[in-house]
């Protein structure tokens, strides 16, 4: 799916989740400024008393954005930002306008760093719009200064900035030129633990970018991914879970430029929250065939990547890290694999034990060990033959700060091997 195609699917959700709600009504309430008495709008009082009308013209507009008094300039923004959201068509008049020499981009760019916030949000709003919708009538340097004006030197709210750059990322022509480690660390780091409305911001700014294979290479996959569970777990806003969802499909779908970020997928277990989303109570019924649809292909994700190549691979990398190749579920589909070229990976881990200094690659090592030892007929005497034991017993008693997890992995696995001989003792006896 196209960005453009699938952007208008969503058009509807922003309504829902515009910011300042209760100043934004005030506004809408407030009776007409009086432009005859703006010295800088006398001129265009017509004009701008056509506003409601939804008609828009550019150098009124401009005019009144340089009134220096906050209600003219909250009725002006609110009027002129509810027309645009209504009818996009209207961004034509103000395309010919800039076309025409008429300069909207500095009295914008003055509220956003203004000091009231209300307007410099809608300021932020409607200048990235714009943008968005004409990039060719701004050059590079006048992007670039908007988002440093956005980012750094602004009094927009952070819902003010996530919205002005998440504007400028549905364009297509603006998106590589946008996205950058300033702008990536804004949108990634805003606090939205309490509010649906950034988080939503913040999923649709990474879904923008996940159009992009470049740009999706850029993505701190593991991060996002973090998030995207941490979203699907504890999150219940539809419209969130939904796009949330569409994000995945997204990577998913275009697994060939960024397939890094599916191996993610898989290995931070995104399977299990969104299978636990067919169970919630969801108003709109479509919500359950989307669950079911992304279930299905991180299923076929998950059957690709828990292969005992990959797991090979990983060993032979000399660095282990938890995983869905580490999980019980691997172990029982693949431990008859161990044996292939001579216990291969027996070997490989029983090396890291010996030679590893890194205490997670340390505890994963013995975690496999004993899940081997565990399930495989013939683990307690491949173990005995490499002399593991010995080294897990040492590691179990090991007083270092930082090897608290490796005394936990080593003692478990030192129980199977010795489970184990236990029970080989008790099938002696009964013989």
């Amino acid at each position: 799916m196209a960005a453009a195609d699938a952007f208008s699917k969503y058009k509807a959700d922003f309504s829902a989740l515009d910011g300042s709600a209760d100043i934004q009504q005030q506004v809408r309430e407030m009776q007409e400024p009086a432009w005859n008495n703006f010295e800088a709008t006398r001129q265009f009082a017509y004009e701008l008393g056509q506003l409601k009308s939804r008609s828009i013209d550019a150098k009124a507009f401009a005019a009144a954005l340089t009134i220096g008094e906050v209600a003219p300039l909250q009725y002006v923004v609110t009027v002129v930002y509810d027309t645009l959201r209504e009818d996009s068509s209207c961004f034509g008049t103000l395309a010919q306008g800039l076309k025409d020499g008429c300069n909207v981009t500095v009295p914008l760019m003055g509220l956003v760093q203004g000091s009231n916030a209300y307007v410099a949000d809608k300021g932020a709003w409607i200048l990235s719009s714009i943008m968005a919708h004409s990039p060719k009538h701004f050059s590079g340097e006048t992007l670039q200064d908007f988002l440093g004006a956005l980012t750094s030197n602004t009094s927009c709210s952070t819902l003010g900035v996530l919205e002005g750059l998440t504007n400028l990322l549905k364009s297509e022509e603006l998106r590589a030129k946008v996205w950058s480690p300033l702008v990536a660390d804004r949108i990634l780091k805003a606090d939205t633990s309490s509010n649906s409305q950034l988080l939503y911001k913040t999923v649709f700014a990474i879904w923008m970018v996940s159009f992009d294979g470049k740009l999706s290479q850029s993505l701190p996959g593991k991060d996002i991914v973090k998030m995207v569970k941490d979203v699907l777990t504890t999150c219940r806003t539809e419209k969130v879970i939904r796009l949330t969802l569409t994000l995945l499909k997204n990577f998913l779908d275009n697994k060939a430029q960024n397939p890094a970020m599916c191996e993610l997928i898989v290995e931070e277990e995104v399977l299990g929250a969104v299978q636990q989303l067919e169970y919630e109570k969801w108003r709109d019924s479509e919500l359950y065939d989307t669950i079911k649809e992304v279930s299905q292909l991180i299923s076929s994700e998950v059957k690709e990547f828990s292969n005992f190549d990959r797991y090979l691979k990983e060993l032979e990398s000399g660095a282990l890290t938890w995983g869905f190749i580490h999980s019980s579920k691997f172990f029982g589909e693949n431990v008859m694999k161990f044996e292939n070229m001579e216990f291969k990976a027996v070997k490989l881990l029983a090396n890291l034990l010996a030679t590893s200094k890194d205490a997670t690659t340390l505890a994963v090592a013995c975690h496999d060990l004993g899940e081997f030892v565990s399930l495989h007929p013939l683990g307690k005497k491949q173990v005995a033959r490499l002399g593991v034991k010995d080294r897990v017993m040492e590691l179990m008693a090991s007083q270092d700060a930082d090897q608290r997890e490796v005394r936990r992995e080593a003692l478990l696995c030192c129980q199977k091997i010795m489970l184990n001989k236990w029970q080989d003792a008790a099938g002696v006896e009964k013989k």
